[in-house]
C-alpha cells in the first residue's frame, strides 16, 4: 500500500513540475534564464545641463528611448563637456569613448566641408524648425543623390539646427561700417561672412564665449538668442542686432557604429522612428528658447534690440553674395558637388520655411 501511495505522490509532483514548465514557456520566459540586464549607453554633449537643449530636448529623448524600449535601453547623459570637450565629441564617439554624442560639426573646421553649405548666408531660414528639417533631409539627399556621406564613420541619428542668429555685442551695431569695430566669436562657416562684412572672426565653442566676452578677448558674438539665458551671455553684452539672413548652425547626434550594430533590430527601429519625430521637436525647442532668451535679456538685463532698416539690410546681403559664390568655387576645386548641394539646400529651405514659417 505504501509503495502504491509513494508512486502516485511521485506522479503528482512530476505533473506539477511539468505544469510549471509549461506556464513558464507560455509566458515567454526561458526556464533557468535570468532577466536580461538593460543595454546601457553613454551620451555626451557640450550643452550645460541647464540649457533647454538638455532640459527639454536630450532628457526628453532619453526618456522616450527608455519608454519605447520598455526599459531595455538606458542612456546615461554627461552634459556640459564633463566627459569630452566640445571639439572632442565626434572623434570620441568614433573611438568608442562615448556611445552617443550630440555636437556641432562647425567645432571641427574642415572635417565636414560639404556640410558647411547649411551655414551659408542668404537662405530664407524662417525659424529653427525649418532649418532643422532642411539640414536633416539635406544630409539624406546628399547621401542618396550626390553619394556624399561625410559622417560614414558613425551612425547618424539626426540633425537639427539653430535657425536664425543675431549679433550680440558690447557696442551698438547699426550699419555695415560698425562691423569693422567688432572682434566676433563666429563658429565654423559663419566666420567667412562675418569677415566679409568687416569684423574679425574668432572660432570657439559656445561654452567658451562667456569667458571670452567677459575678459574682452572678443566684443561680440554671432549666434541664436537662446544663449542669452542658456549660456548667460546677457550678463556680458548690451546690444542685439537682428540678422536672420546671416546665421545658421547645424547640430548632429551620432552613435558609435559598433554600438549601433550591437543593438537588436527592433531597438534600432525604435531609434529611427523616434529620431525623425525629434528633428521637429528639437527645432521647436530652439525656436521657443530663442524667443524666451531675447525676452529674458530685455526684461532682466535691459538689452537694447536693434533692427536694421530695409536699405541697410540690402547693403549687407549684397556684400554677402560673394561668400556663396566663393564657397562654391572653392569646394568645386576640391571635387565636391557644391552647386548641387546649394541647390538642394535652397529648395529644402524654401519648402520647410513655407510649411513652418508661421510657428
Amino acid at each position: 500500500m505504501k509503495t502504491k501511495s509513494a508512486f502516485f505522490s511521485s506522479l503528482f509532483i512530476l505533473a506539477c513540475v511539468s505544469l510549471m514548465f509549461a506556464c513558464s514557456a507560455e509566458n515567454g520566459q526561458d526556464v533557468g534564464e535570468a532577466p536580461h540586464e538593460p543595454i546601457e549607453l553613454s551620451m555626451v554633449t557640450f550643452w550645460p545641463a541647464s540649457h533647454p537643449q538638455v532640459e527639454k530636448g536630450h532628457n526628453s529623448w532619453i526618456e522616450e528611448v527608455e519608454t519605447r524600449t520598455q526599459g531595455r535601453v538606458k542612456i546615461n547623459l554627461h552634459a556640459g563637456e564633463s566627459l569630452l570637450g566640445a571639439r572632442e565629441i565626434f572623434s570620441g564617439v568614433e573611438d568608442g569613448v562615448a556611445d552617443i554624442g550630440s555636437t556641432c560639426p562647425a567645432y571641427t573646421p574642415g572635417m565636414f566641408p560639404l556640410t558647411e553649405v547649411f551655414e551659408l548666408p542668404g537662405y530664407r531660414n524662417a525659424n529653427s524648425i525649418a532649418a532643422s528639417l532642411t539640414v536633416h533631409e539635406g544630409y539624406k539627399k546628399f547621401k542618396e543623390d550626390l553619394e556624399v556621406d561625410e559622417f560614414s564613420s558613425v551612425k547618424v541619428l539626426m540633425f537639427w539646427a539653430t535657425g536664425p542668429g543675431d549679433i550680440m555685442s558690447k557696442i551698438p551695431v547699426e550699419t555695415l561700417e560698425d562691423m569693422q569695430r567688432l572682434e566676433m566669436r563666429a563658429a565654423g562657416g559663419s566666420a567667412v561672412p562675418v569677415k566679409t562684412l568687416g569684423a574679425v572672426p574668432h572660432s570657439m565653442p559656445m561654452s567658451e564665449a562667456y569667458l571670452a566676452l567677459d575678459q574682452g578677448l572678443v566684443n561680440s558674438i554671432l549666434g541664436p538668442t537662446d544663449t542669452m539665458k542658456g549660456f548667460r551671455l546677457a550678463e556680458v553684452v548690451q546690444y542685439v542686432t537682428r540678422t536672420p539672413f546671416l546665421y545658421n548652425i547645424p547640430f548632429v547626434k551620432v552613435m558609435n557604429q559598433d554600438a549601433w550594430n550591437s543593438l537588436p533590430e527592433d531597438v534600432q527601429d525604435i531609434f529611427e522612428e523616434l529620431n525623425e519625430e525629434f528633428v521637429i521637436k528639437y527645432g521647436q525647442i530652439f525656436a521657443d528658447a530663442s524667443r524666451e532668451g531675447l525676452q529674458f535679456a530685455r526684461d532682466e538685463h535691459g538689452i537694447e534690440v536693434i533692427e536694421l532698416s530695409g536699405e541697410e539690410e540690402d547693403r549687407w546681403i549684397e556684400r554677402l553674395d560673394m561668400v556663396v559664390d566663393d564657397w562654391i568655387e572653392e569646394k568645386k576645386a576640391r571635387g565636391l558637388p557644391a552647386e548641387e548641394a546649394v541647390s538642394i539646400t535652397r529648395e529644402l529651405d524654401e519648402k520647410f520655411s513655407s510649411e513652418y514659417g508661421d510657428y
